[in-house]
């Protein structure tokens, strides 16, 4: 199977790369049995992909890579998703004024002594991020510090 990893990477990169998207990784998992390749993509600039161009980006890369999946095998292609984490400082940046859910490793004093935080990302540094949240049903800008931080992702506001 690694032959053919590498193999399906090496074909399916100048595909998504044509479609100005970004290869981020190709996994394999079992679900109920079935084993499924999984190719992740993403737009290098916005977290959005239409879901018409992510079929049309599995219709070209599956006529291109048919032959290396082993029989038995399913392909998918796929995004990070609208919950994304965020990873890197290019994903932090593309985050600026959206919505995000916070978890720290321990309460935050600044924030009402909790762990878990949504709210809008106003800016980030190397050593922390800023965000707007709503505590006790008042708007109020919080400071965290990147070492706190257990998990970052967008988030949905409903």
């Amino acid at each position: 199977m690694n032959n053919n990893f590498s193999k399906i990477k090496e074909l399916t990169l100048p595909i998504v790369t044509s479609h100005n998207k970004e290869l981020i990784d190709i996994k394999h998992r079992k679900e109920f049995g079935i084993n499924i390749i999984s190719i992740i993509i993403d737009d290098p600039e916005t977290f959005t992909m239409d879901i018409d161009e992510v079929a049309n980006i599995n219709s070209e890369i599956l006529d291109t890579i048919n032959d290396y999946i082993p029989d038995g095998y399913y392909l998918e292609v796929t995004t990070l998703g609208i919950e994304r984490e965020l990873i890197t400082d290019k994903d932090f940046e593309r985050a600026i004024g959206k919505y995000i859910y916070v978890s720290t490793y321990q309460k935050l004093e600044n924030a009402g002594n909790i762990k878990e935080i949504n709210g809008y990302l106003l800016e980030k540094t190397n050593e922390e991020i800023t965000i707007e949240a709503l505590i006790n049903q008042r708007k109020k800008v919080i400071i965290i510090p990147r070492a706190a931080i257990a998990k970052i992702r967008l988030a949905v506001k409903f």
